[in-house]
C-alpha cells in the first residue's frame, strides 16, 4: 500500500514539474512583447475631435507568442473601433504588428491616460499607459496695418498674421474676407500647412465701400477634424490723418471785361502726396476761357504752386472755388474754398482772400480743361517773373561784353571827337 502511494505521488510530481516548466516557457515568451512604438493623429485633440491612437508591438525573443486580443481601456476618451481587436492570433520571433484605435475627445480639456492592454493566449497580459491632451487652443490670429479711421473707397492693406501656438500641426489653412462692406483683391488665400510655433502672413487690399465690421475667418484642419475661428474689428469713417490736406491762400480777385479772373496759391499741408491737383470755380461762377481750369498736377506734401482761373458770375456774392485731386489708389477728392467777388457783367467786383472754408474729403466727379503751363510747374514757379529777369541777365552780359572787347572805350572817343569837330 505505501510502495503504491509513493508511485502516485512521484507521478504527481513530475506532472506539476512539466505544468510548471510549461507555464515558465510562455511567461518567458510573453515578456518578449514590448511597445517599440505609439502615434497620435493629431497630436494633441480639441474637445469633440476624433483622432487616432496606433500602438505598434515587437516581438524581441526567438519564439513565437500567440496574443488573444488587443484592448483599449479608457473614462475620458470614447473609443469608436472597441472591438476591432478581440481575436488577433500568433506573432513571429524579431516581428511588429500595430494597433489603430479610433477616439473621440470628450469636452473636458486635460491630459489623459487610456491604458492599452495585451492578452495572451495561454495566460498573463501587458498594459501601457498612453498620453492624450485635449486642448482647445486654436490658431492665434492678428491684423496689422490697420488705419485709426477708415475712408470711404480709400485702399489699406491689411495684413492677417495667422500662428500656430498648439502642440502638433494645422493643416488646410483658408484666410477668407466675409464682410459685405468692403471690397478686396483676394476672394480668399490658402496658406496650407502651419506646424508648432510657425506663423504665416497674408496682405489684403480692402476697399471700404460702408461702415461695419471688417471680419476674416480661418478655417483650418486639426487631423481630420473641421475647426475655424473669427476675428473682426469695427470699421468707421473719419478724417485720414496721413492723407493729403489742400489749403488756398494768398486768393485774389479782379475783373478784366466781361471776365473775371480768381488766383491765389495751393499748398499741400497734408502727409501724402496729392495726385492730379486742379482748381475750378463753381456754381453760381461759371468757368469760361481763356483759364477755366488750372491743371496743377502732383503736390508733395509741403509743396504749393499757383493757380489762375478765369471765370464769370451775375452779380456779388461768394466765389466757390474748387479743389480736386486724387490719392495714389485713384480716388477723387474734392475741397471747396469761397472767396467773394463778382464779374463786371454782374456789376460789384472785389478782391478778397479765402474767407468761409468747406472742405470735403469725399469721392467726387473731377472736372476737365485747358492746362494752365504756369499753375502746374509746382512749387510757387508760377509766380517768379521769369522772362524780366531773363531780358536783365542779357543787357548785363551784352554790357560786359562790350567793355572787354573795347567797344565802349571807341564808341566814347568817337562820341568826343565829334563833340570837338562841332566846337
Amino acid at each position: 500500500m505505501n510502495q503504491r502511494i509513493c508511485i502516485a505521488l512521484l507521478v504527481l510530481a513530475v506532472l506539476c514539474g512539466i505544468a510548471a516548466a510549461a507555464t515558465d516557457g510562455e511567461s518567458d515568451a510573453a515578456s518578449q512583447i514590448a511597445v517599440t512604438g505609439v502615434t497620435k493623429d493629431p497630436a494633441t485633440l480639441m474637445p469633440g475631435d476624433q483622432g487616432f491612437i496606433t500602438v505598434e508591438i515587437t516581438n524581441t525573443g526567438d519564439e513565437s507568442v500567440s496574443i488573444d486580443r488587443a484592448k483599449l481601456y479608457t473614462n475620458d476618451l470614447a473609443v469608436v473601433n472597441d472591438n476591432a481587436y478581440d481575436t488577433v492570433g500568433d506573432i513571429g520571433a524579431g516581428n511588429s504588428m500595430e494597433f489603430t484605435f479610433t477616439v473621440k475627445a470628450k469636452a473636458s480639456e486635460g491630459i489623459f491616460y487610456p491604458s492599452f492592454y495585451l492578452d495572451y493566449t495561454s495566460a498573463g497580459s501587458m498594459r501601457s499607459l498612453i498620453p492624450v491632451i485635449v486642448d482647445d487652443t486654436g490658431p492665434q490670429i492678428s491684423l496689422l496695418g490697420v488705419p485709426e479711421t477708415f475712408s470711404e473707397g480709400k485702399t489699406e492693406d491689411i495684413t492677417v498674421l495667422v500662428g500656430n501656438p498648439r502642440d502638433g500641426e494645422l493643416s488646410a489653412i483658408t484666410i477668407t474676407p466675409v464682410t459685405d462692406s468692403v471690397k478686396s483683391d483676394r476672394t480668399s488665400y490658402f496658406v496650407g500647412n502651419l506646424g508648432q510655433d510657425e506663423s504665416a502672413e497674408v496682405m489684403f487690399a480692402i476697399t471700404p465701400v460702408d461702415e461695419g465690421a471688417l471680419t476674416f475667418v480661418v478655417s483650418y484642419r486639426n487631423g481630420v477634424n473641421e475647426h475655424s475661428t473669427t476675428v473682426s474689428i469695427p470699421m468707421t469713417f473719419g478724417t485720414d490723418k496721413t492723407s493729403a490736406d489742400l489749403v488756398v491762400n494768398e486768393v485774389s480777385v479782379s475783373s478784366l471785361g466781361t471776365t473775371a479772373t480768381v488766383s491765389g496759391d495751393v499748398t499741400n499741408a497734408g502727409l501724402e502726396e496729392a495726385y492730379a491737383v486742379m482748381v475750378t470755380v463753381g456754381s453760381p461762377a461759371v468757368a469760361t476761357n481763356p483759364n477755366p481750369v488750372a491743371v496743377i498736377g502732383a503736390l508733395e506734401p509741403d509743396d504749393f504752386s499757383g493757380f489762375e482761373v478765369t471765370y464769370t458770375m451775375q452779380g456779388a456774392g461768394q466765389v466757390p472755388v474748387l479743389v480736386s485731386y486724387k490719392d495714389l489708389d485713384g480716388n477723387i477728392y474734392e475741397e471747396t474754398f469761397y472767396v467773394s467777388g463778382g464779374n463786371a457783367a454782374g456789376g460789384d467786383t472785389g478782391t478778397g482772400s479765402g474767407g468761409d472754408v468747406a472742405s470735403q474729403q469725399m469721392p467726387a466727379g473731377g472736372p476737365g480743361g485747358n492746362r494752365n503751363p504756369l499753375g502746374s510747374m509746382g512749387s510757387g514757379f508760377a509766380q517768379i517773373p521769369v522772362i524780366p529777369i531773363i531780358l536783365g541777365i542779357v543787357i548785363v552780359a551784352g554790357g560786359l561784353v562790350a567793355w572787354r572787347t573795347g567797344y565802349l572805350t571807341r564808341g566814347r572817343d568817337a562820341v568826343r571827337t565829334r563833340l570837338h569837330k562841332k566846337k
